[in-house]
């Protein structure tokens, strides 16, 4: 009965199986970096061309077979593109700490942070080691008039790119790798302008000109003001200070500060409707043409070029495969089916890009318009008749659909939940869409004109108005709820059961309620570390589920996404916690950790200290470098920590679990640099 129920459905609903592809392709790249080990590229492609031709053989011969046929194929197209993807970037990063001197390297980007300016170079040279790009912090003194594209001169102490503070954390390490950053640091000298461009690239074209909107901005408007248009409209919002940011983050807007369908709607709709008035003069043309199509066709330029001065955003690029397959649809008259675009722009994306999947903005941005495609039957025509009524209720219904999608991916990557979203959102939506970004795109048409300070005061009006209503409702208590980690497997259950909801039709859908349901209860399920431990860092959970630091260092980044992850706004220092049922005991001599289920750790800080109770413990961490003598029990070297970064450690009545951060994937292995 229910291999015939499940086929009448897929029989029912075959149309729809076509957006299940890149369902599988996220399968086929999550298998691929949830491996311990890197594949070999020729077993890869092995693998590829041995079963993808048996696949469509079989496929062809036995038709039942073709739907499982294909989701294998797609699943050796993600996982096959993964390591391509992986191979092709070949980044090399940084052995370990230097300082280097008297670098000359081309500026690639510059970012203006709140209090510095930020640069990634490239085609660096007076190093005798091999680097691709650099991120470099500057507090120091630069020379006017260096631009993107520029050769610049200076000394820098570098580091390897930061691997994630914990296992389910953001992993810096990785992103840095396929973005090619070899290393990060700051200048330790002047940045001397050693030779201007005498001809730039393409990319460094688009990057001068999203340059020169910055600073044209923060020429005609207030320093905040300035900051937020810039990032409502070219994606550059690293000028913003980390409190307005929080704030932002806090209110439930932040998705708006996301270059989205949004932007790219509105763009591409005015130039649409501009061209279309403006063949509209011609008589001649109108009749003999068809006026629509062309201004379609005429509309992709100025769209892809708002795409490029964006920073390509994932969401960025999610939204422009959306509208351009739009524009198409007009210019062949086929009718535009918003799931096909969805799952297209998926597979694209996927292809050119697997690690996007790991990506927030990525999970998030698919979630939240899959939801708003899917549900698209529920509005707010059939309940009220007044237009204005319509659009702020509409704008209320899609602000709840698309929270309660994303809400599941925030919680896993920021650890928060924010409840006053709907709210900011009814407020924050209209003056974003109607007033910010139109007249945001009408400032950058009159900048070569040299005009464009007319329209920055009529700016600078509603951006307050942003400003005022998000540190209200983020000033308020208990709309900010932190919330606890959860394992990857939960986010996995999660996003199968959305899926499942909205790319199927028919009632069968609702299945899918069971899955968030099932991922619900699994994420619920897990426990987080009992101690976590890192080379500088040490923080253990007491009776009352709270984690506790036994270091000063109690506000660095490991410690507060410790905290964060464990669903607590900060960690205060283990002698605070008063209680005397303590699992933390300590003496003159050295510490050990009971749970209470006849499992001990020993926290060893010297030779001294293994000697006396190695033999008394289930597990040893050596928390400071020095020999210490044979010992049977389990034990945590000092030089794991500093070789493999920090170590969460669970104890059970089973045993004891050990789980560390790096791996040995090519962005946690650094190559021979010379």
């Amino acid at each position: 009965m229910i291999v015939n129920y499940i086929h009448n459905n897929l029989c029912n609903e075959k149309y729809n199986l076509i957006l299940w592809f890149p369902v599988f392709q996220c399968a086929g790249i999550l298998t691929y970096f949830s491996l311990n080990f890197e594949p070999s590229c020729a077993f890869t492609i092995s693998i590829f061309l041995l079963l993808s031709p048996i696949l469509i053989l079989i496929a062809t011969l036995y038709r039942k077979y073709v739907i499982l046929c294909i989701s294998l194929i797609a699943v050796l197209i993600g996982f096959t593109a993964s390591k391509f993807r992986t191979d092709s970037v070949n980044t090399h990063i940084l052995d370990k700490e230097r300082y280097v001197k008297d670098i000359v390297a081309t500026v690639k980007d510059v970012n203006d942070r709140s209090s510095y300016k930020q640069l990634l170079l490239y085609e660096i040279k007076n190093t005798k080691f091999k680097l691709d790009n650099i991120r470099i912090s500057v507090k120091t003194k630069a020379e006017e008039g260096i631009k993107i594209g520029d050769q610049v001169k200076l000394s820098a102490k570098l580091f390897r790119p930061k691997i994630a503070p914990s296992e389910y954390a953001y992993d810096f390490a990785r992103i840095a790798y396929y973005q090619k950053i070899s290393a990060t640091g700051f200048a330790t000298s002047k940045i001397v302008l050693y030779k201007k461009a005498e001809a730039r690239k393409f990319q460094e074209y688009i990057e001068s000109f999203r340059q020169y909107i910055y600073e044209n901005l923060q020429q005609n408007t207030k320093k905040p003001h300035a900051d937020i248009i810039s990032a409502l409209l070219i994606g550059k919002k690293d000028g913003i200070d980390q409190k307005t940011m929080n704030a932002i983050r806090d209110s439930g807007i932040a998705h708006l500060f996301a270059i989205s369908g949004l932007h790219l709607s509105f763009v591409a709709g005015l130039f649409f409707i501009v061209f279309r008035n403006l063949f509209a003069i011609s008589e001649t043309l109108t009749l003999k043409y068809n006026t629509k199509k062309i201004s379609a066709f005429f509309t992709i330029l100025p769209t892809t070029f708002y795409l490029l001065i964006t920073g390509m955003q994932i969401s960025a690029q999610r939204a422009y495969i959306m509208v351009i397959l739009v524009l198409v649809a007009i210019i062949i008259e086929r009718k535009y089916r918003g799931l096909i675009a969805i799952a297209f722009a998926a597979s694209v994306i996927l292809i050119v890009e697997p690690e996007a999947i790991l990506k927030p903005g990525f999970q998030m941005s698919f979630s939240a318009v899959l939801a708003l495609v899917a549900s698209y039957q529920i509005n707010a025509n059939k309940l009220f008749k007044i237009k204005i009524i319509k659009y702020f209720v509409s704008i209320m219904i899609s602000s709840v659909i698309a929270s309660l999608a994303t809400v599941p991916h925030t919680i896993y990557n920021f650890n928060y939940f924010s409840i006053s979203g709907i709210i900011t959102n009814l407020i924050a939506i209209p003056i974003v869409t109607l007033i910010i970004i139109p007249l945001g795109i009408i400032y950058v048409l009159l900048i070569p004109l040299g005009i464009e300070w007319i329209i920055a005061p009529f700016i600078e009006r509603p951006i307050d108005s942003i400003l005022c209503i998000t540190n209200a409702i983020a000033s308020l208590q208990y709309l900010v709820i932190p919330t606890r980690t959860f394992p990857g497997s939960s986010i996995i259950i999660i996003t199968l059961g959305l899926l499942w909801l909205c790319l199927w039709e028919r009632n069968w859908r609702f299945f899918g309620i069971f899955f968030i349901v099932l991922g619900i209860f699994s994420s619920a399920m897990y426990r987080t570390p009992d101690i976590l431990v890192s080379i500088d860092n040490l923080a253990v959970k007491e009776d009352d589920s709270l984690l506790y630091s036994l270091t000063r260092k109690n506000r660095n980044f490991v410690v507060k996404t410790w905290a964060k992850q464990n669903g607590q706004n900060q960690i205060l220092n283990h002698t605070k916690f008063s209680n005397s049922n303590k699992r933390l005991k300590c003496n003159d001599y050295d510490c050990t950790y009971n749970k209470g289920n006849n499992k001990s750790v020993l926290l060893a800080h010297k030779r001294e200290d293994i000697l006396e109770n190695c033999n008394n413990v289930d597990l040893v961490i050596q928390l400071s470098k020095f020999n210490y003598p044979a010992c049977n029990t389990k034990i945590i070297k000092y030089s794991d920590l500093e070789a493999y970064g920090t170590h969460s450690v669970w104890l059970a009545n089973s045993g004891i679990k050990v789980s560390k951060v790096r791996s040995n994937r090519p962005w946690h292995k650094p190559k021979n640099l010379f």
